[in-house]
């Protein structure tokens, strides 16, 4: 998912967008249909505009030349300078010392939470740039499949020079399973072209923001068993399908669904009976499949799925539970489940009540986690013998609250990262090996929307009392300087790779002033 910030917001800093066609209302701007490498097909006919879309022609993945100070080209080193000097060449920044070393280009910071590594983009270990035409990309949903670690990634964009982008609406990477304390270890992308790269699993039309389908994002996923096959596991996604791009913080959707691979994330279709309506639209890419075909699908009902199109998913006692939320960044969370053998069957799904009632009328069922629920990732932990629910608040990037079953009630959040150490931070989504690997660790993905690419963070539980949750995240910032003055001072080169040492002796010399904690712009 990528967000751009409004113009007003580019008219106070040093860069300027590439191009005026992909600034729109807060939105991807409008796309063109561009093939992607590796890929059996591009995006429907219906969307071709003429404009590209993502960080190639906007601010998020291009520093235009001269606007740091530096010589830096578009796409891959811009890439690496957008991931410390954020938006603006003149903000203020919580600016903690960063590293490029085995782990890629990450912050350092010292208490609870710590950066382990920078899973995709430029300076990523696993080369995601070069291996898989991973330059931007956000989400990173893990989840395990047999012996491997399956990483699902929303809209993501390959090498912005010298044309182009090649937009995906969503790619898959594999990793090795079992606990990630040195990071994860990526092993290839499914499905993947001829060349290695990653290619869409279920790839949006990419048409013009608010005309029919921007692109088509996932929101949850699992591995289950199979109902059709008694011997094998079925990997499951639900997606959503973005109708525009809208104010910050907010989008609209056409539908929910869910999405089924039978053979370990190489072909994908969408389970036409699980979608969750709420347009008439149907004019999606040609190389999406549908099972059975899309000839009869659920009719399309606003009022009843409208707060249903975001999820996430918690396996536990034989049920599947789904959390749902509205499209955007503002709604509540309610929160369905259905007997792992029925995932498939719409009418085995029950929605909770309150209380210890559940019933398969899915309107006006408990809210269960209050507006506004963001990008929402649940799980059980052993450590703490609790569920845990992580989002984003205005308090923190990453909010963590407990429970003693999935429905709750749900504890009062507690800030685990806050602004000043992600600033432009979102989509907080769990490992699945914290549920019981590792004591007290907890690992998660993070994204950044001014880097756009996807960070593994690794806080320790131990530091916190969810008794007494608060916004003490237990972590220290290590230096705070004004971005263009570590630019002046040589700590970012001319390929957008930090110098620790230079920014730290920048951070002693020309320290910033403390700025209290806001919600930033964009969002």
């Amino acid at each position: 998912m990528l967000l751009t910030v409004p113009v007003t917001i580019l008219a106070t800093s040093l860069l300027v967008p590439a191009t005026a066609n992909a600034q729109s209302s807060g939105s991807l701007g409008t796309a063109g249909s561009a093939e992607v490498p590796g890929s059996s097909g591009s995006a429907g006919s219906s969307g071709s505009s003429g404009f590209e879309s993502g960080p190639c022609n906007n601010f998020f993945g291009n520093f235009p030349p001269g606007s740091l100070g530096l010589n830096l080209a578009t796409g891959s080193l811009a890439n690496a300078a957008n991931s410390v000097a954020g938006t603006a060449a003149s903000s203020v920044r919580d600016f903690p010392r960063w590293i490029t070393g085995d782990q890629g280009t990450i912050p350092v910071l010292k208490g609870a939470t710590s950066v382990l590594q920078l899973i995709t983009g430029p300076t990523s270990p696993a080369n995601t740039d070069s291996a898989y035409n991973i330059y931007g990309t956000d989400l990173g949903i893990m989840f395990e499949h047999g012996d491997e670690t399956m990483v699902l990634f929303g809209d993501t964009f390959g090498d912005c020079t010298p044309s182009g982008n090649d937009w995906r609406s969503n790619v898959m990477l594999t990793a090795q399973s079992g606990p990630p304390e040195n990071g994860l270890k990526i092993t290839g992308a499914r499905p993947s072209g001829l060349t290695g790269y990653a290619t869409a699993l279920v790839q949006g039309a990419h048409q013009p923001n608010g005309i029919g389908e921007v692109t088509v994002i996932p929101t949850a996923a699992i591995s289950l068993p199979d109902p059709n096959n008694a011997t094998g596991d079925a990997l499951y996604m639900r997606v959503m399908s973005v109708r525009d791009w809208n104010a910050p913080g907010g989008w609209n959707t056409n539908y929910s669904a869910l999405v089924k691979s039978d053979d370990d994330g190489n072909t994908w279709k969408i389970l036409a009976n699980s979608m969750r309506r709420v347009t008439e639209f149907t004019g999606w890419n040609n190389d999406v499949e549908f099972e059975p075909d899309a000839d009869d699908l659920p009719e399309a009902d606003s009022s009843l799925w409208y707060g249903m199109q975001m999820s996430a998913f918690l396996e536990k006692d034989g049920y599947l539970y789904e959390y749902l939320t509205p499209s955007g960044r503002r709604g509540p969370a309610t929160l369905a489940r259905v007997p792992i053998d029925q995932v498939e069957n719409p009418g085995a799904y029950q929605w909770f009540k309150g209380g210890s009632t559940w019933e398969s009328d899915p309107s006006a069922s408990e809210v269960i986690l209050p507006a506004p629920v963001e990008e929402l990732s649940v799980a059980y932990n052993e450590y703490l013998n609790k569920y845990i629910s992580l989002t984003s608040t205005a308090s923190g990037v990453v909010s963590m609250r407990v429970a003693s079953a999935p429905e709750g009630p749900w504890s009062a959040p507690q800030t685990l990262v806050d602004r000043r150490m992600f600033p432009n931070a979102y989509a907080p989504m769990i490992h699945p090996d914290s549920i019981t690997s590792d004591g007290s660790h907890l690992f998660f993905t993070l994204s950044t929307w001014d880097a756009y690419n996807v960070f593994f963070l690794r806080t320790d539980l131990s530091q916190f009392n969810f008794n007494a949750p608060d916004t003490n995240t237990h972590t220290e910032v290590q230096s705070r300087v004004r971005v263009s003055d570590a630019v002046e001072a040589g700590a970012i080169d001319d390929e957008g790779v930090i110098d620790e040492q230079r920014l730290e002796d920048a951070s002693e010399v020309m320290p910033a002033a403390p700025e209290p904690i806001a919600e930033p712009p964009g969002r």
